[in-house]
């Protein structure tokens, strides 16, 4: 049996809180959203360093006493009540994520508290492998004694982990009577088609038992099979030995507002549920019409490879642990892929940029096996793929959302156009590369772009604008035949305007309001917004005042009338 107050002692004697061990006084009481960042910061730590658990200990100073060598207890009068207690348990349970049930602390009755109060040792588990933990949405950590946000390094050490303990490679059962014939059938089939260039590979095929083509696979290991086997192609019954939740597929149709309309679940096998969720996808033509043409391009609004790669990874790199769905939003223009699990190669620029693929698998087991089934790209090609075929097919390029507290990845693909501009910008300029299309989809996307992006499409003459207001340029406008949008955008030069003004107050003296109603309707485009084209008017009157063209005759704000200037 521990001897908690030898441990309390024990404790209090070393020279510097730690890590994974935090003192407070917490005399009277302590804030429990501070308590909450301390339970995420001490189990991610705890995880980090390699301990089962860190420690919050509630009614002791955090300064050491130079004349005992310990820190001095004051005792906590925090959670009197089990009600109290219970309280704090359920907060910390509903705010943390995953979801961390804390034990009561233990309570140590010290001869220096103060009447009525105790020490709380509050043990605080470590975060499990791969899956950090949070308070309201946030990971936070330790740097020395500070409560800090949980540092990147520290915060990708811990993903990984999941990674480095391979879910989908455990052993799950020996029945083999739990593999579905049609889930194997189909599978072969793909083998064969994923490996129709290598005849011997083909010709020993009807040789081998289903037993030594799964062992090949590796998703069976001497005699057993591996959850990986069962995700692909077990029997709906065969989730009862995946040790948590059931993994399946989800079908959701939403509307114009985002309200479900329906929605179907597809369970195991994996291998055949994706065929089926496939099948419910409304495809349709899309009419796109490229400049100085009259005969329109006929395409369906999604591609049936990108449709399906989306898919295959989402089902390849669910964090199965976790439990959840992968899920496919079908809204009118566009479908949402959704898996649980962080993005392992930690952003889409780095994927389409780098020339190394990503070496870290979460399912390593069971992304092996779909490349084999030719489910999956291999050598991290899939994504740079889906973004070239969207470019090709002249459609808005996939959007990436990434999220925490549970760590999940969204993939956006669109089923129509957004901006016609663009469109024919695609259709003309060739000779982008992949990273340029990708700057000029967020631009038709309204997405913000940093300076050297702007520079690099400036250079090539791609758009124009002022300052982060950037649109299609004069060249591409020619090529595309835009050149009427690009002088809505680009607008007239200000003496244009200021000729306006004066064409205006020759007639007499004239209000601030008269000269809005005259110009507001004529500023470019690219001035959006009725507080930004005011503001542009406001500043053209204040450039000719200076310039001595006109002058306020009628005083200030509303009262002020302007005139000519003699």
């Amino acid at each position: 049996m521990v001897d908690y107050s030898a441990q309390l002692d024990e404790f209090r004697r070393l020279p510097d809180e730690t890590e994974w061990l935090e003192f407070k006084e917490a005399k009277k009481g302590f804030d429990t959203d501070a308590l909450g960042r301390y339970v995420s910061a001490l189990s991610n730590e705890a995880n980090f360093l390699k301990r089962e658990a860190g420690w919050l200990i509630l009614g002791v100073k955090d300064k050491i006493n130079p004349a005992t060598g310990a820190r001095p207890v004051v005792g906590s009068l925090y959670a009197e009540s089990a009600v109290d207690l219970n309280s704090v348990k359920l907060q910390v349970f509903n705010h943390t994520s995953p979801s961390l049930g804390l034990s009561d602390p233990v309570l140590v009755c010290h001869p220096d508290c103060i009447p009525g109060a105790r020490v709380l040792m509050w043990r605080i588990p470590a975060a499990a492998p791969g899956m950090p933990v949070a308070w309201k949405g946030h990971y936070y950590g330790r740097a020395g004694q500070s409560l800090v946000g949980l540092p990147l390094n520290k915060l990708d050490a811990i993903r990984i982990e999941s990674v480095m303990q391979d879910w989908s490679a455990v052993i799950a059962t020996d029945d083999w009577s739990l593999l579905d014939p049609a889930g194997v059938q189909l599978a072969q089939e793909l083998y064969k088609r994923r490996h129709a260039t290598h005849s011997q590979v083909l010709s020993d095929l009807p040789h081998k038992s289903v037993s030594d083509w799964l062992h090949g696979l590796r998703l069976a290991v001497n005699g057993k099979l591996t959850r990986a086997a069962l995700v692909l192609l077990g029997k709906p019954e065969a989730a009862t030995f995946l040790g948590g939740p059931t993994p399946r597929l989800t079908w959701v149709l939403t509307d114009h507002m985002g309200e479900i309309q329906t929605h179907q679940h597809f369970d195991l096998p994996l291998i055949v549920a994706i065929d089926q969720l496939v099948a419910r996808l409304r495809i349709i033509t899309v009419n796109l019409l490229p400049p100085r043409q009259t005969a329109p391009l006929n395409l369906p609004n999604y591609d049936d490879w990108v449709i399906r790669e989306a898919l295959h990874n989402c089902i390849a790199h669910q964090d199965y642990a976790q439990g959840g769905r992968v899920r496919v939003t079908e809204a009118p223009d566009s479908l949402t892929f959704f898996n649980l699990g962080s993005f392992l190669p930690g952003s889409v620029e780095r994927v389409l940029s780098s020339r190394r693929p990503e070496q870290r698998y979460r399912n390593a087991c069971l992304a092996n096996a779909m490349v084999e089934l030719d489910l999956i790209e291999t050598l991290g090609s899939g994504l740079p793929k889906m973004f070239r075929l969207q470019k090709e097919r002249f459609f808005p390029l996939p959007d990436f959302e990434f999220a925490q507290a549970p760590d999940s990845v969204s993939v956006h693909i669109y089923g129509k156009t957004l901006d016609e501009k663009y469109v024919h910008a695609l259709m003309s300029a060739t000779d982008l590369s992949l990273e340029e299309a990708v700057l000029l989809d967020r631009v038709q996307k309204g997405q913000p772009l940093e300076a050297e992006q702007i520079k690099r499409l400036r250079a090539k003459k791609l758009v124009g604008g002022r300052g982060a207001k950037i649109f299609i340029s004069a060249q591409m406008a020619v090529a595309t035949g835009q050149e009427v949008s690009y002088v809505n955008h680009k607008g007239l030069e200000a003496k244009h305007y200021k000729g306006l003004v004066m064409d205006l107050l020759a007639l007499g003296a004239q209000p601030r309001r008269k000269i809005n109603d005259l110009l507001l309707s004529k500023l470019p485009a690219s001035i959006d917004g009725d507080l930004r084209r005011k503001e542009y008017i406001k500043n053209l009157l204040q450039e000719m005042a200076r310039d001595q063209q006109i002058e306020n005759a009628g005083g200030a704000t509303r009262a002020a009338k302007w005139q000519l200037k003699n």
